[in-house]
């Protein structure tokens, strides 16, 4: 059945891409305040937005953004939500800090797309046309997720991956979920003494955590 076929697959690419990343943003980067650096600005005090344009960067902590065109919204609650906008030719970019153990090499993110999306309340990325996520370790690339939609939940520590025609490029023009996962050189673990964890699976085909 194609539909059981998709799912499958976007279960799979889910579950693969779930392993990215094991450690979680800087927990500092949730107290930061946004701050916007543009050519220019719009502000609508009514509706709580502002729109930058031209070479704008985005900081958030170690969280900072690029692109042509962000757009600011404070909710009632009082979050940020950044949605940044790029071309095909000239993606925005996103780059963070995540946290690690004393003593072991500092992990980040790097990511591209057409359109970024950052919500501030839920800590979700949304990636969105030509999008890739790479996970760095002292800036040496070790993991890479592309497809046309990636989405990165840094509170659950999960992604998911959708493929499509927006996610093609010259190296991929069937925009098909690509990921590249390079083995984990740990230290053995003591064996637990009670039973396994159960396995983590993606929210994204629907399922509430």
């Amino acid at each position: 059945m194609p539909m059981l076929r998709s799912a499958t697959r976007l279960l799979l690419a889910a579950l693969l891409a779930a392993t990215l990343v094991p450690a979680q943003a800087l927990q500092s980067d949730k107290t930061q305040p946004i701050q916007v650096e543009a050519d220019a600005m719009h502000y609508n005090d009514v509706k709580q937005t502002s729109v930058f344009t031209g070479n704008v960067v985005v900081t958030k902590g170690s969280l900072v953004i690029h692109a042509a065109r962000v757009e600011v919204v404070q909710t009632p609650q009082g979050y940020d939500d950044a949605t940044a906008f790029g071309t095909p030719n000239k993606l925005a970019t996103y780059a963070q800090t995540l946290d690690a153990q004393p003593g072991q090499p500092t992990p980040s993110m790097f990511g591209s797309a057409v359109t970024i999306h950052y919500d501030g309340k839920s800590d979700v990325v949304t990636f969105t046309g030509q999008a890739t996520l790479d996970r760095l370790s002292d800036g040496k690339l070790t993991d890479r997720a592309q497809g046309e939609v990636i989405t990165y939940n840094d509170l659950t520590d999960v992604f998911t991956v959708v493929g499509g025609k927006a996610g093609a490029t010259p190296s991929n023009p069937n925009g098909r979920v690509r990921v590249m996962l390079s083995p984990r050189t740990t230290q053995p673990a003591a064996k637990p003494s009670g039973p396994a964890p159960a396995l983590k699976v993606s929210p994204g085909l629907g399922a509430r955590p």
